[in-house]
């Protein structure tokens, strides 16, 4: 479980830049300034599809900073995957952290479209060996996955976006080609379509 250590200090370091970024003068042009305003904390549901497998993912995300109209976020996400074959106990179940990058994400009492580019790393566990029998959810071998994309935040109202994002990266299971895995999950590259919805708490 060690690996999730780094999903605690990458939000920790992220969460820092609040003292690093934050300045009394966001009225003011060229400065970087704090994300704490009206759409800084946001919980996501959100349901992927790629080429191997299906996932829902429950999304906790919040603002780093401001720089004129551009946002830089951070979320990290729960997710819980069904990978495609004949065999019903195929599960994964993981922890994604990625980072956007984008124009402002504002809702001005009419629909709105926010762009943004994110990039994304993810460790999690698979619920199979590679002879497909089960085993324990948290044992070795680890599963990762890296990439990045595009996607649109449409902002229905001021606590509500919809999600659209595509995608894709790369992913692997750690030494799984000498373990037996299929050849689908050893190092092998991806293409990813989500759509789901976020609520702006605060």
């Amino acid at each position: 479980m060690k690996v999730y250590k780094y999903f605690v200090i990458v939000n920790i370091i992220s969460l820092s830049f609040f003292d690093i970024a934050y300045t009394e003068e966001e009225d003011k042009k060229n400065k970087v300034v704090s994300g704490m305003d009206n759409r800084f904390f946001s919980i996501g549901l959100y349901s992927s599809a790629d080429t191997i497998k299906t996932s829902v993912n429950i999304e906790f995300g919040f603002k780093l900073f401001k720089y004129n109209n551009f946002e830089m976020k951070s979320y990290t996400s729960i997710a819980g995957s069904k990978i495609y074959d004949d065999n019903p106990d195929m599960y994964q179940l993981g922890v994604m952290q990625k980072i956007t990058f984008g124009n402002e994400d504002v809702y001005n009492d009419s629909i709105s479209i926010s762009r943004y580019a994110f990039a994304f790393f993810s460790f999690g566990f698979l619920s199979f060996d590679a002879d497909k029998s089960g085993k324990f959810l948290f044992s070795a071998p680890l599963y990762w996955e890296v990439g990045g994309g595009g996607g649109f935040n449409i902002n229905v109202s001021r606590h509500v976006a919809i999600v659209l994002e595509f995608g894709g990266g790369l992913h692997d299971i750690f030494n799984g080609a000498q373990l037996g895995y299929p050849r689908k999950l050893d190092m092998v590259g991806f293409g990813r379509i989500s759509i789901g919805a976020r609520y702006y708490i605060w």
